[in-house]
């Protein structure tokens, strides 16, 4: 069997059986169940009352998970379904910025993110476009000893220039793919 059988099989398991008592008792998520569309749909239906939101699911399914939230705890708000934010692999740069636009867009004001341990910052983009990005998005990166990387202050991450047009950038397209130069041969 290889990983991606198992995978599927674990996350099967995990949507077969009921939680019973302790879904009364403690909110539970789904996670990397949270497979398809219909996921979250399901594990309600086992005593479920989360899921996580992770841009690398899909805008459209944080967004479709965000209003079932909102009308189930309108049909019975002692239900106390919730939406919880994550996304632990994503790099500092656009992809990073978008999936905080899009926790702030689904009213998650806490992110367990730490994709930031995993990577270097921005090192690994041209000097142009981490300074672009450094301009433009001053309260989410920091400059020092050479590198740009995340500006986390108390724990916490300013999200106030990713709400603005762009989706989650202030910086145009030229100042995104100019500085690339693999875009150049495309050109």
């Amino acid at each position: 069997m290889n990983n991606f059988e198992v995978s599927e099989a674990t996350r099967a398991n995990a949507l077969s059986v009921p939680l019973g008592q302790l879904g009364a008792d403690i909110p539970c998520e789904i996670d990397e169940s949270d497979a398809n569309m219909d996921a979250f749909v399901a594990a309600r239906a086992l005593g479920y009352r989360g899921v996580s939101s992770k841009s690398c699911k899909g805008v459209y399914r944080s967004l479709l998970n965000c209003a079932r939230v909102a009308k189930w705890n309108a049909d019975d708000p002692h239900d106390g379904f919730f939406l919880s934010a994550e996304d632990l692999s994503t790099q500092a740069g656009i992809a990073l910025q978008q999936d905080v636009a899009l926790a702030n867009l689904i009213g998650c004001n806490h992110i367990e993110r730490n994709g930031h341990q995993y990577g270097d910052g921005l090192a690994g983009a041209p000097q142009s476009w981490r300074s672009a990005l450094l301009g433009a998005h001053e309260d989410l990166y920091r400059a020092g000893n050479g590198r740009v990387d995340l500006k986390i202050q108390k724990g916490q991450l300013s999200t106030a220039s990713t709400n603005k047009s762009g989706y989650g950038t202030a910086l145009s397209f030229a100042a995104l793919f100019d500085a690339f130069e693999i875009v150049q041969h495309f050109r």
